[in-house]
């Protein structure tokens, strides 16, 4: 039996400068144990490198202040990623405007149970300030993002110059994979990184423009309908899509009978419907292949090797009424947010000095807004162009015998795919024996906050015990506002989009986490409900976009709520009444 009191394969050191550690908001991107290959390529010291280079060019850091070569950002427990709480509180101290309370509250909502800030002596320090204030005053005259739209066309690039597979030998593959990750990826990613910063400065800044107004609701009302989303436009492609199922007999009865063998129906087909639809569900995967539920991991279930999932989802799509289209949702938000941002001019006028800072933070929240979504899109299309050649290492390693399925190639390090392309043979017993501790760890719930000690792994409670009660009806649970508006249904608890068949048109989806692999989803439910998220998080930016009310941040809510339970979802207050 494995024994799993030791470290997991990639586990590191956790700070003593930074001590306190939470899986809040990073448990939303990496809900699952991390593999070796994902760490040690993907996230792990790659990223924290860029991370840190980030945090250093907005100003709230020197680099000195890391340690070198060891991940100070982020933490890694047991196989479970963690966000470093103490860095963010520092950078609380730091920002203007700022506290070490209001980091608690953006990330881990009002009731936690983080222990108190402590001060350490070399936390506020006036130079940070300085420079922090000179990144908000660039973030806020900032008028558009090329460096972002030439990102995007660096991904498109490397899509379009993907080679054949077939032409590359299993060293070639691994070379291709780290040319990429330390060529255009690192850079893409840093500035990714660094934007996550500055769209929180921007809302900050519309924060403090509306609070004269005293009405808490304005600001998520203002964020929703910004138009040209990109994590919206695979939703709005996959309607297209439905709405051609819809509208052909042919299609319908080929997607009546199920996901399974649906592709080999319709080629089969032979109405002009079913070669459109396969033309126009080709140039989606190209365009959107590189999405999935954990999208920041070394080999998941992507739209492009998994194609089934999308199929799922446009079948919900499929079902719903013409009146659900995400552009004409969009469109109505949009000018919805108009008609607001003129309530509210009017209501400034008086104040010129406001009236133009509420403009310019106005003006801000769109660019960085589209900004921020464009950047995450282009971060995973480039990161899937590296991904797809360890793909393609496991698939040959299956068929020659050496692998059991093509995601062993997730429980090699990479700094070990130089041995394991030497001998793959000789990595069948290690590769077994990382897979029975992984699922070890999977079953165990890790700490929402670790404050220095780390509770032994043993004592960790399991995924599947009953630790919470389940809700009763009067009771009304709260979460973060994510986008306004109020909707009544029957509860669909959806653990992954691959069950994506199992939610009814009117339904309200309650899930664990939405990435953007999820959000086509939204269009399919009433409302949705998530145990995780932030204001700004890609479920609530699609959320808004399409006009699907939303409530994140409900603790547990795919265990304390019961398929078919009736539910009230109000996305402006951030509470779910049960009925």
């Amino acid at each position: 039996m494995v024994d799993i009191s030791r470290p997991w394969v990639v586990d590191s050191p956790l700070s003593t400068r930074y001590p306190v550690y939470t899986r809040a908001n990073v448990g939303e991107v990496t809900p699952n144990v991390a593999t070796p290959l994902f760490w040690s390529m993907v996230g792990g010291l790659p990223a924290e490198r860029e991370w840190k280079k980030a945090l250093v060019e907005f100003g709230a850091f020197d680099e000195e202040e890391f340690r070198s070569d060891v991940i100070d950002i982020q933490g890694m427990v047991h196989g479970y990623v963690y966000l470093n709480l103490s860095n963010l509180r520092v950078f609380g101290v730091r920002m203007p405007g700022g506290s070490p309370e209001l980091m608690d509250r953006t990330y881990l909502g009002d009731n936690h149970d983080a222990p108190p800030y402590v001060p350490h002596p070399d936390d506020d320090a006036p130079h940070f300030t300085e420079r922090i204030l000179r990144s908000v005053q660039q973030v806020l005259s900032t008028e558009s993002r090329p460096d972002i739209e030439e990102d995007a066309r660096t991904a498109a690039r490397l899509r379009a110059e993907r080679p054949d597979f077939a032409t590359l030998s299993n060293a070639d593959l691994v070379a291709r994979q780290r040319a990429i990750m330390a060529g255009p990826y690192a850079g893409i990613l840093r500035r990714h990184l660094k934007m996550i910063y500055e769209s929180s400065v921007v809302t900050g800044a519309l924060e403090d423009a509306l609070a004269p107004l005293g009405d808490p609701t304005l600001v998520v009302r203002l964020l929703g309908g910004l138009g040209n989303i990109a994590s919206a436009a695979p939703t709005q492609a996959m309607w297209r899509l439905g709405r051609m199922v819809a509208a052909s007999p042919e299609l319908t009865a080929a997607f009546d009978a199920g996901v399974d063998g649906l592709l080999e129906r319709i080629r089969s087909g032979s109405a002009p419907a079913c070669a459109e639809f396969l033309t126009a569900f080709e140039e989606f995967i190209y365009e959107f292949g590189s999405r999935s539920t954990v999208e920041w991991e070394a080999a998941p279930a992507t739209w492009e090797t998994h194609p089934e999932i999308p199929l799922g989802l446009i079948d919900r799509l499929r079902l719903q009424p013409a009146d659900r289209e995400p552009e004409q949702q969009s469109r109505r938000l949009r000018a919805e947010r108009e008609r607001l941002t003129e309530q509210v001019r009017q209501k400034l006028a008086a104040d010129p000095e406001q009236l133009g800072r509420f403009d310019a933070v106005m003006r801000s929240v769109i660019v960085f807004m589209q900004a921020r979504e464009l950047s995450k899109s282009n971060t995973v299309r480039v990161l899937h162009e590296a991904r797809l050649p360890m793909v393609e290492l496991g698939r040959r390693y299956v068929a020659a015998g050496h692998f059991d399925r093509i995601e062993d190639i997730t429980m090699v390090r990479e700094d070990e795919l130089d041995a394991l392309v030497a001998d793959p043979a000789s990595f069948r017993q290690t590769i077994a024996e990382r897979w029975e501790w992984y699922h070890a760890l999977s079953e165990l719930e890790p700490p929402f906050i670790i404050d220095g000690q780390i509770p032994p792994v043993t004592t960790w409670p399991k995924k599947k015990d009953p630790a919470v009660a389940v809700a009763r009806p009067g009771d009304v649970l709260t979460g973060l506002a994510a986008c306004p508006g109020m909707a009544t249904g029957p509860a669909r608890i959806i653990n992954d989009p691959a069950e994506a068949t199992d939610l009814e048109p009117g339904e309200i989806l309650v899930a664990p986490m939405t990435d953007p692999g999820w959000t086509p989803l939204f269009s399919s439910a009433s409302a949705v409900v998530v145990n995780i998220g932030s204001t700004l998080s890609h479920a609530a930016i699609v959320s808004r976009e399409l006009g699907i009310p939303c409530v994140l941040g409900v603790r547990h809510a795919t265990k304390r709520i019961k398929n078919g339970t009736m539910l009230t979802v109000d996305g402006t207050t951030g509470t779910v009444t049960v009925h």
